[in-house]
């Protein structure tokens, strides 16, 4: 639809009445279709020409030459509206959409390399339900990038370093586990979930515990064999079960580098911090002074000569600069890391890195549960938290509980169901502002109605199933487009033509939330145009299927860039 605008502008520019940008920023699309598709106010020229508005639209609608697919201007109370010919919107944007498939509307390569750095949990916890923010926003990012025409290089930067190994190494041997290889290679995250929660427990009688940790993690961050050989065999556990649920929720990642990855790289960096005098000792820890950007300092090294998050995110971004020449990194953090973020960019600015303001922290609110009678976020270390692994298994069985009474014949149900609860979770989390905090209800995340994942899922199943039940494949050939131009029919190809600006926008905002929105209003014109406009049987049975086809194509591949399962039977 974009491509209207522009050739609109165009068309009012060639009067000589606007500028080009300025008629571009003018258009708008009103709220009622009878004034127009696109609209263009005039009263910005009302000053300049001594005229009134509305007398100035009049004399102007006469003498612009109407672009390709605009059948019609009128001059209404100072206001210039267009009118699309719905004909031509039809044939251009269907033809598309048969030739291009999953592709319409997706960009051309632009060139341009952005990392997105997302999901990120600890080794050595499972993943709890709020773990679910991250990963699917970052998941949706990268697709949604990519469709845009960027290469994307999808990093989880595992929390695989720091005191938290101290911790665990401490509550392991305090145990008197096992240590020889075998005992250390059947380790599961589960054991480990349960000792950290220990460790946490029993630090609260013994302050002296978390000193314990963190003289243990200094030994492990030195070189130690012995501790480094647990913490490989903690991070090998944690691993095997990651790699399970992301296969089982479709997330892929290009690499796995963690903090650890740049354990060897951070000496360069604080050896430059001291080479360019930015690193002053403060109460026994090295860090770098924001002052002047009326910051705390940046803690880069403790007393006792550990390194931290800020350490090792610098080493990460220099690396990641070095390695892929990104044009854009992308942090998808919760909202509490703000400031952590902020101080990283300001260091690397001191630093002399001209490409500090690249890097993006793309934060967004918390998953809330109702705990005790308040909606919080959940905590591993008090093993309070929801894990996202049996979040995932009770969606999968209140889908296949509904799956067993409206349909106990489907096949390969319980997939189906797990991908439908997946989807679910996914989209509730995805509809909203990512800013907003997202309190999870199941009745309403599970809902076959309403703006849930099941309501756009149950759109893309009904569109395969008239293509299943019409029993051939329609092509371009079968069509006429002259049936295709009552008021259902258009408004469904009307929104099948802006998959291209959604794209870009969510894009351009990073919010997944403008493709729920689009994937709702397709969803909601798919169900009202198979309502309103029978297609089988009907004596506009083969342009209506391809109509069907179409948006079932764009339905699909929208659903797809949310990270959702486009089911085709439930």
């Amino acid at each position: 639809m974009n491509s209207f605008n522009d050739a609109i502008a165009q068309a009012v520019a060639a009067t000589g009445a606007f500028e080009l940008e300025q008629a571009k920023k003018l258009i708008t699309v009103p709220t009622d279709t009878e004034h127009g598709n696109f609209t263009l106010p005039c009263f910005v020229l009302a000053r300049s020409l001594h005229k009134a508005p509305k007398v100035i639209a009049e004399e102007l609608a006469p003498k612009i030459e109407l672009p390709n697919g605009i059948c019609k201007v009128e001059a209404v109370a100072g206001y210039l509206n267009f009118f699309i010919d719905r004909k031509f919107l039809a044939k251009s944007i269907l033809e598309a959409v048969f030739s291009q498939g999953l592709e319409y509307g997706h960009a051309e390569s632009n060139g341009k390399v952005v990392c997105m750095d997302y999901s990120s949990p600890n080794i050595g916890k499972e993943l709890a339900f709020h773990h679910l923010r991250s990963t699917m926003i970052g998941n949706s990012l990268a697709r949604i990038y990519k469709a845009a025409g960027y290469k994307v290089v999808r990093i989880n930067h595992l929390g695989d370093w720091g005191t938290a190994f101290g911790k665990l190494i401490v509550m392991y041997l305090r145990e008197k586990r096992p240590t020889d290889q075998a005992t250390l290679d059947s380790l599961t995250v589960k054991e480990l979930n349960i000792l950290y929660a220990s460790f946490s427990k029993a630090a609260e009688a013994e302050p002296g515990l978390e000193d314990e940790a963190r003289a243990a993690f200094s030994k492990l961050e030195k070189g130690d064999d012995f501790y480094h050989q647990l913490w490989l065999a903690f991070r090998a556990a944690t691993l095997k079960e990651l790699m399970r649920i992301y296969k089982m929720m479709g997330v892929d990642f290009d690499y796995y580098t963690g903090e650890s990855f740049y354990e060897d790289k951070m000496p360069a960096v604080i050896q430059d911090l001291e080479a360019k005098g930015l690193l002053e000792r403060s109460e026994e820890r090295d860090v770098v002074k924001l002052d002047e950007y009326k910051l705390n300092p940046c803690l880069i090294r403790k007393s006792d000569g550990s390194t931290l998050y800020a350490t090792r995110d610098l080493a990460a971004a220099i690396y990641r600069k070095k390695e892929y020449n990104f044009d854009k990194s992308l942090y998808v953090v919760d909202l509490g890391q703000a400031l952590h973020f902020k101080q990283v960019k300001l260091v690397l600015k001191k630093m002399g890195y001209n490409w500090h303001d690249t890097l993006v922290h793309i934060p967004f609110g918390v998953i809330l549960n109702l705990i005790d009678g308040k909606w919080e976020k959940g905590k591993t270390r008090t093993g309070k938290a929801k894990l996202l692994r049996d979040v995932i298994e009770a969606a999968q069985q209140k889908i296949l509980d509904f799956i067993n009474q409206k349909n106990p014949e489907l096949e390969n149900k319980e997939l189906i169901a797990q991908q439908i609860g997946i989807s679910a979770l996914t989209f509730n989390d995805l509809k909203n502002h990512r800013l907003m905090d997202v309190k999870f209800d199941w009745d309403s995340a599970l809902s076959f109605e309403g703006a849930t994942g099941p309501y756009v899922q149950n759109a893309h199943v009904r569109l395969c199933s008239i293509m299943r039940k019409a029993g051939y494949d329609v092509t371009l050939q079968d069509v006429n487009f002259d049936q295709l131009l009552d008021d259902a029919a258009y408004e469904l190809i009307k929104l099948l033509a802006k998959k291209s600006e959604k794209i870009l926008k969510a894009c351009e905002t990073d919010e997944p939330c403008e493709l729920a929105q689009y994937a709702l209003d397709i969803a909601g014109a798919a169900h009202k145009f198979i309502h309103d406009d029978r297609v089988l049987g009907s004596a506009e049975e083969k342009s209506r299927l391809f109509l069907v086809k179409c948006t079932q194509i764009i339905l699909e591949d929208v659903l797809v860039l949310l990270g959702l399962f486009p089911v085709r039977n439930m």
